[in-house]
């Protein structure tokens, strides 16, 4: 009996692993070509794939356009195993399960970007027909119902769990928790590296598209990166990369000329070492910079997104495939080859 018993455990066990590595650790977002006689509001199809790059299910039908930034158009919610998509064109932000299955779907004009808080509890939605009308508002990650919002969005923004807030990127850089309190608002251009920074200010200049933040326990030696574009017809606009701490304090500012920032992630390898990888909208090169903002590289990959998670690492998605490489070097660890190519225009990693 007791051989038995064991057995039988040993078995749960295999299938219970065998699950879990099912479950998808990234999520793209594919902007297929509309079929004659298809809705084109809704040609999107969410393609979700296990650590070893192995399809394990297609979600379609959805409606996404391409924005100023596409990481925040998809994101993992582990809590309830599911997936949710900010669906602008459909004005709603929709809930699946990881077979596809619809959830939940939470109607909000024009949202264009999403994110979680560390409970997985709150929802928090950008929405807005342009930059300077967004406004942020947050909602009941369970029922869809809102709880509040602010009168201030972004083009992009990101969960930091190690400072239970929420840092967004646009007009301007702010830091905020779900209840509207703000600890970092920044103009992008007042990021002069200096000991002394204004705490609020009106920014001037066009538009940051990206924010992520160094993989780090240690709530004050972590930095927060951004990314901005220019403009031509914007005075004074530029191509940038920077970093603050998590008082908002710039430490490090980088012009990156002709490098065209379009997406931004924080790698780590080997330890505590760092890589922050920048894909170049102009030619699809995946830049990498170290922790101190120090050039190392580039590596043409034909890419429009990157995404690290801790759970699955560092992933770069493409019109022709999905990879995962090895932050080290950046060399293919794995590929998903898409049977179409089209652009990916939204990445989530766990």
């Amino acid at each position: 009996m007791f051989r038995y018993l064991a057995s039988l455990g040993l078995l749960l066990s295999f299938a219970c692993s065998a699950l879990a590595q099912s479950n998808p650790v990234v999520a793209v977002l594919r902007d297929s070509q509309p079929a004659k006689s298809g809705d084109e509001t809704q040609r999107v199809s969410a393609v979700l794939l296990d650590a070893q790059a192995n399809e394990i299910n297609v979600i379609s039908g959805l409606g996404v356009s391409q924005s100023l930034s596409q990481q925040n158009k998809v994101q993992f919610d582990a809590v309830r195993q599911s997936v949710l998509v900010a669906e602008n064109l459909c004005d709603r932000v929709s809930i699946f399960d990881y077979d596809g299955t619809s959830q939940l779907t939470i109607p909000i004009e024009n949202v264009t970007a999403i994110v979680l808080t560390n409970d997985a509890k709150q929802i928090g939605c950008v929405a807005g027909k342009s930059i300077n009308e967004q406004q942020t508002v947050f909602f009941d990650g369970a029922t869809g119902e809102e709880i509040g919002r602010q009168n201030w969005g972004a083009v992009a923004l990101t969960n930091d769990v190690v400072g239970s807030q929420v840092w967004a990127i646009g007009k301007q850089l702010i830091a905020f928790d779900p209840d509207g309190e703000i600890a970092v608002r920044r103009p992008l251009t007042q990021l002069s590296v200096e000991p002394a920074h204004p705490t609020v200010i009106n920014s001037r200049n066009w538009c940051g598209v990206g924010v992520a933040i160094e993989p780090n326990e240690n709530d004050q030696r972590r930095r927060i990166w951004g990314i901005e574009r220019e403009h031509r017809d914007v005075t004074g606009s530029k191509n940038r990369l920077f970093a603050v701490d998590p008082d908002g304090q710039t430490r490090i500012l980088v012009e990156l000329n002709e490098i065209d920032p379009r997406s931004i992630a924080c790698a780590t390898y080997q330890g505590n070492l760092k890589r922050i990888l920048v894909v170049d909208g102009a030619n699809g090169n995946l830049i990498s910079f170290n922790s101190d903002g120090e050039l190392m590289g580039k590596v043409d990959l034909n890419v429009q997104l990157v995404g690290f998670g801790e759970h699955s690492g560092l992933w770069v998605a493409g019109r022709e495939s999905i990879r995962r490489l090895d932050p080290s070097d950046l060399s293919v660890v794995e590929e998903h080859t898409f049977d179409q190519k089209c652009d990916s225009v939204g990445l989530a990693v766990r």
